[in-house]
C-alpha cells in the first residue's frame, strides 16, 4: 500500500468506532488497490489478503450493505489483480473464510448443527434486506453446501459414516433447490455456476447433464476461472471423470478463450490441478503436457507479469525438467522470490542447484 494511503487510513480511523473501523480501514485498503493495483508479487499477496479479510468482517458484522456494494462492484467491473485473479473470487474467499470463522467458533461435536443454524439464519437475514441479491442467495446456498459437508467429511466414501449420507444430500439438495429458485436473480454471478458445478459433482449428476451446465455456464460468462476450477473437481477420477477426460477439458478451455487469455488457461487449469491433486507430481501423475503448459504460461506472464506468476512458472519448469527454462525464471526473478509459491519453499533451493549445472 502507498504511503498515502497508510497516512489517510491512519486518519480516518480516529473518527470512528472501534467495530466500524475495523471494517471501514480494511475496505479502504481493498479499495485503495482496486484502483491503484498491486505493483508486485507481495502487494499481489496483500491485496488477496485485504479484500478477503475486509469481506470476512463484514460478513461477521452484518453489514449487508457493505457487502451488496462491493460484490456489485467487483461483479460488474470484472477487476482482476496483478496475477489476473479476479477480485470477485477473493471477495467469495472472505466470506468462505467468515464461513470457516463461525464453524470453528459454534463447533460442537454433539451438534453438527450448531454453526449452521447460525449461519443460515444470518444468510437468511441477508436476503430478506436484498431480496433481489445475487450475493445473498449464492451465499445462502453456499452454508447449506457447508453443512451437508459437515456430515460427509471430506475422506473417501467408504469413509463415511451410514447415517451421514442422508444429511449430506439433504442439504445439497436444499442448496441446488434454492439456487434454481433465484436463478433468475442470481445466475448473473459467475459464482452461481460454479456452485451448481460442485453441486453436480456431490450428486453424482449424469455427464450429459453436468456438460449442459457447463457449456450454459461459460456461454454466460467463459472468462470467470473459477468455473473452470470447479469443472475440474468433477472430472478428477475419484469423482466422475478421468486424466484423458480433463486432459481434453484443457484443451477445449483454450480454444474457448484463445482470442482473450491465449493458451494460459492450459497452464492455469493444470496449475489448480496441481495445488488441489497432483501436488508436485503433476507431471508424473497426469496427462499435462510440457510444452502446452510452458505456452499456456508464457501467455499469463505476457498479460500479467506479475512476481506471483514467474515464480509459478519457474517451479513448474523445475518439476517438468527444462533446465533451460527454470535457469532462465530464476534469474529474472532473483530479486523477487515468493516463497509461499514454491511449496514447499526449500524446493526453490533444489531448482537453483539444478537449474546452475552444465
Amino acid at each position: 500500500m502507498g504511503f498515502w494511503a497508510m497516512r489517510l487510513s491512519h486518519n480516518v480511523s480516529y473518527f470512528m468506532p472501534n467495530a466500524i473501523k475495523i471494517i471501514s480501514l480494511s475496505l479502504f485498503i481493498a479499495f485503495n488497490f482496486l484502483f491503484t493495483g498491486p505493483a508486485n508479487a507481495e502487494t499481489e499477496l496483500e491485496q488477496r489478503h485485504s479484500i478477503s479479510m475486509a469481506t470476512k468482517k463484514s460478513f461477521l458484522a452484518e453489514d449487508f450493505a457493505q457487502l451488496e456494494k462491493v460484490s456489485a462492484l467487483y461483479r460488474t467491473t470484472k477487476n482482476r489483480t496483478s496475477s489476473g485473479l479476479w477480485l470477485l473470487t477473493l471477495f467469495y474467499g472472505g466470506i468462505n473464510a467468515a464461513i470457516a470463522e463461525v464453524e470453528k467458533q459454534a463447533h460442537n461435536d454433539a451438534d453438527v448443527d450448531a454453526p449452521y443454524r447460525l449461519l443460515e439464519a444470518k444468510t437468511k437475514r441477508w436476503a430478506e434486506q436484498f431480496p433481489d441479491s445475487p450475493t445473498a442467495h449464492v451465499t445462502h446456498s453456499m452454508v447449506l453446501i457447508r453443512h451437508g459437508w459437515a456430515y460427509r467429511g471430506e475422506g473417501y466414501a467408504s469413509t463415511v459414516k451410514p447415517e451421514s449420507w442422508a444429511p449430506f444430500f439433504r442439504y445439497i439438495a436444499m442448496a441446488r433447490e434454492h439456487l434454481e429458485k433465484y436463478k433468475a436473480v442470481a445466475a448473473i454471478d459467475p459464482r452461481w455456476y460454479e456452485i451448481m458445478l460442485l453441486v453436480a459433482k456431490a450428486e453424482n449428476w449424469e455427464r450429459g447433464e453436468f456438460d449442459r451446465l457447463l457449456d450454459e455456464a461459460l456461454g454466460q460468462e467463459p472468462l470467470f476461472y473459477q468455473t473452470y476450477f470447479s469443472a475440474l473437481e468433477y472430472l478428477l477420477p475419484k469423482w466422475h471423470g478421468s486424466l484423458a477426460e480433463i486432459e481434453a477439458f484443457a484443451q477445449d478451455a483454450v480454444k474457448r478463450t484463445l482470442n482473450q487469455e491465449g493458451r494460459g488457461m492450459y497452464a492455469r487449469i493444470y496449475w489448480y490441478a496441481s495445488q488441489t491433486q497432483f501436488e508436485n507430481d503433476i507431471f508424473k501423475d497426469s496427462f499435462a503436457v510440457w510444452p502446452s503448459m510452458k505456452a499456456g504460461f508464457d501467455d499469463v506472464v505476457s498479460d500479467y507479469p506479475d512476481a506471483w506468476n514467474y515464480n509459478n512458472y519457474a517451479k513448474f519448469a523445475c518439476l517438468a525438467g527444462d533446465q533451460p527454462k527454470t535457469r532462465e525464471l530464476l534469474k529474472r526473478i532473483k530479486s523477487s522470490i515468493v516463497p509461499t509459491a514454491w511449496n514447499p519453499p526449500a524446493f526453490i533451493n533444489y531448482c537453483k542447484k539444478w537449474a546452475a549445472q552444465k
